[in-house]
Order: structure tokens, then sequence, then C-alpha cells
């Protein structure tokens, strides 16, 4: 049977970590979205903060080829949207000469995610998400360890 991929579940401050061009679902709270770019800025402050005043972890989501379909109140700040879509990985373009200067592979990465699919989050319970996901990453390692 052919199709498509699954995704891999995951909490946005993993989405950094995963492998470029990966297919990813996560949970995430809408903090801005740029209305120019088409591009929405997700967090999810998981795990927990040690610091009060450090922000979440967040990363960028381009909808651009999806926005049509959204509704308005998937693009509403403070709102809980699932995301499923693939990891984008790029150098940071920037003119400092010691960053163009530096090695390809020391060079620091912009992530975000092309969405493929968003879709509201509904009434959920945070913490017990947090909880199941946890729970179920750690039974994956478990499996991999013993394979």
């Amino acid at each position: 049977m052919n199709g498509p991929l699954p995704s891999t579940r995951a909490f946005l401050s993993d989405v950094p970590s995963l492998p470029a061009d990966s297919k990813v679902r996560f949970l995430g709270c809408v903090k801005t979205y740029q209305i120019s770019t088409g591009h929405l800025v997700l967090e999810h402050n998981y795990p927990r903060l040690k610091k009060p005043r450090e922000d979440p972890p967040s990363i960028t989501i381009d909808v651009n080829a999806i926005l049509e379909a959204m509704t308005w109140e998937e693009l509403c700040v403070g709102a809980w949207i699932n995301v499923i879509g693939y990891v984008r990985k790029a150098p940071v373009v920037a003119w400092d000469k010691e960053v163009v200067s530096a090695p390809a592979s020391s060079m620091p990465e912009s992530v975000h995610v092309d969405a493929v699919i968003v879709f509201p989050a509904g009434a959920i319970d945070l913490g017990e998400y947090e909880q199941i996901l946890n729970d179920s990453q750690e039974v994956e390692r478990m499996r991999r360890a013993v394979e």
C-alpha cells in the first residue's frame, strides 16, 4: 500500500531537533500571525521553564499553502491549534563576516514548519495532553532500545 508517511508526534520544543524534511504533528498556541508573510508563530511552555521571565519555546509555521482553508479562529492570538507539516531548516542569512565565513556545518540554522494541515485543538486539557505525549514518547524510546 502506498501513501504518505505518518507524522511524528512531538512537543513544539522538540521540532528543531528533528531531521529536515521530516513530517511532524504538534500542538501550539498562536503567539502572532504575520499577515504579510503568511507565518504563524506558535509557542508551548513545555517543558516548563525554570526562569519565569524566559520566553517559552516557539516556532514559525508557514501557512501560505493552506491559508484559504483556514478559519479566522485558527489565526487568532491565543488559539490552541494542531499542526501537521514538514520541518524545514536553512542556514541563517547574516551579513556578519564571522557567520558568512564560518563552515556550513557550524552555521546556525533557522527552523520552521511548512504546514500541510492545521486544525483547532478544541477544549483540551493541556496537562493531560502533555502527560500522554510524554508517556508515548517514553514507550517509543524503550521500544527502540530493545530493537
